[in-house]
């Protein structure tokens, strides 16, 4: 079942801080109990050993076993406490133990607390457990007492009562600190989630043509603002997309209305009688005819060129020599223009698509030729840089805005609209070129001094 992230987030941090509070309470409780029974039979022992040393006492204040009286006051208190006491002296006659009555009250006391005890602390084996010390005096051994009471642990009321009420305690911490987590993390989850909403129907709105709503606003969140930079983008993107796609519709429809219209106004002459059918004009709507199919089949040619940018035919040839060879195609027209070229470097052989290569070199040249005024220049330069095979075209022609330099790469995008000619403009060549180094793994850059000239580097790897 598929949830929003907010309720994911809710559902993932409540569950981990579950496990976390659950197994540290589990812990706690673990180890009060084992500490708190510790210290309770520690506390046990130290009462029997300090009975143990009062009947020391008791003999050693005397000189000898006093009488049954003397004992009373030891014999009552460990009552007190829940422990029955047994003084025997070295024959194992009896000195002293707490009558019958007393014996079987302080049983019926210990019976009766059980419920209790086991009631605050769970269920527990109750059974008498006896220990027997022996008695010294100066060294010498003068007897020994015998002590009875319910064990294993022995908790009382109030060490029931107190460990009971830590552990609620530890239960109602852990309650709450699950409850303000749940809380936590609902907030946290509405942080995180409302500008990614915002995200989400911003680019339903895009993805329905609307570009011009605003952005979701900044976050302090690094990850969602990186992701909201990222969309603003890739609205910007579309939008010069879409004028570039309008902007291209508007210029072939352009292209295609002008010789239809010539085409049609020559007919309809004919066809009235208002022009004498001869051999000339029908050789203009001839004409008009192939230039509308050159058109076409010019637009087929983009198209074709673009769907097969990435099959190459890797060959090994001397890309130095290539570009004197393509250079030469362009004599004609730099002398025309009288723009001063040359072509520096020395040979290189790389392996890569010597086709597109060619026209990679081509397209940079005829854009370089294209925006270099007369009396200009024009250098390329072939040189290598580790396993690299750099081709670097610089000129000296009007150079590109600030504002378009990063869009010339672009499909369709023309810096300047007014050219209607497609295949001879900025809208394919230097996307195609785009094509052919990124099928080639290459790199190009295209750097600008507006007015002044430009630079377009390209790199490719030697061999790949």
């Amino acid at each position: 079942m598929n949830r929003t992230i907010k309720w994911q987030f809710i559902f993932s941090f409540v569950s981990v801080s579950f496990i976390i509070i659950g197994a540290f309470s589990m812990m706690t409780l673990i180890l009060l109990d084992n500490h708190f029974a510790k210290y309770v039979a520690e506390r046990q022992e130290s009462k029997l050993v300090a009975y143990t040393n009062d009947l020391e006492q008791l003999y050693e204040n005397n000189g000898e076993w006093p009488n049954t009286i003397d004992f009373e006051q030891i014999g009552l208190q460990s009552l007190h406490n829940s422990i029955i006491l047994k003084v025997y002296d070295n024959e194992q006659k009896i000195l002293w133990r707490p009558t019958s009555s007393d014996e079987l009250a302080n049983k019926r006391k210990i019976q009766d607390s059980i419920p209790y005890i086991d009631k605050m602390m769970g269920e527990m084996d109750h059974v008498f457990v006896k220990t027997n010390f022996p008695l010294f005096n100066s060294g010498q051994k003068i007897g020994n007492v015998l002590f009875s009471y319910m064990g294993p642990t022995t908790y009382s009321e109030h060490d029931a009562f107190f460990l009971a009420d830590m552990k609620n305690n530890l239960i109602i911490i852990a309650t709450v600190t699950l409850v303000l987590s749940a809380c936590f993390a609902v907030l946290f989850a509405k942080k995180i989630s409302r500008p990614i909403i915002e995200v989400k129907n911003f680019t339903k709105k895009i993805s329905k043509g609307d570009y011009v709503n605003l952005s979701p606003e900044k976050t302090d969140i690094k990850e969602i603002d990186d992701l909201i930079l990222s969309v603003n983008d890739l609205s910007a993107q579309l939008e010069s997309q879409q004028d570039i796609r309008n902007q291209l519709s508007s210029n072939i429809a352009h292209e295609i209305r002008t010789p239809l219209t010539t085409l049609k106004g020559n007919l309809e002459a004919m066809i009235d009688g208002i022009w004498e059918i001869t051999d000339e004009r029908l050789q203009n709507c001839y004409d008009e005819v192939n230039r509308i199919t050159r058109l076409i089949g010019s637009i087929d040619k983009i198209n074709e060129i673009e769907s097969h940018q990435d099959i190459l035919n890797k060959t090994s040839f001397d890309l130095y020599l290539l570009s004197k060879n393509i250079s030469s195609n362009f004599e004609a027209l730099f002398a025309k223009k009288d723009i001063s070229y040359s072509l520096d470097g020395e040979s290189l052989f790389i392996t890569a698509d010597k086709d597109k290569i060619s026209q990679l070199i081509t397209n940079i040249l005829s854009n370089a030729a294209k925006f270099t005024p007369s009396e200009g220049k024009i250098t390329l330069r072939i040189s290598k840089k580790k396993n690299q095979a750099i081709l670097t075209v610089a000129d000296t022609g009007e150079g590109i805005h600030p504002q378009e330099i990063s869009r010339i790469f672009e499909r369709f995008y023309m810096s300047d609209p007014s050219r209607k000619n497609i295949l001879s403009s900025q809208g394919i060549g230097l996307s195609i070129v785009k094509s052919i180094i990124k099928a080639h793994k290459g790199t190009i850059t295209a750097q600008s001094d507006y007015g002044k000239g430009s630079i377009f580097t390209v790199i490719l790897p030697i061999k790949k």
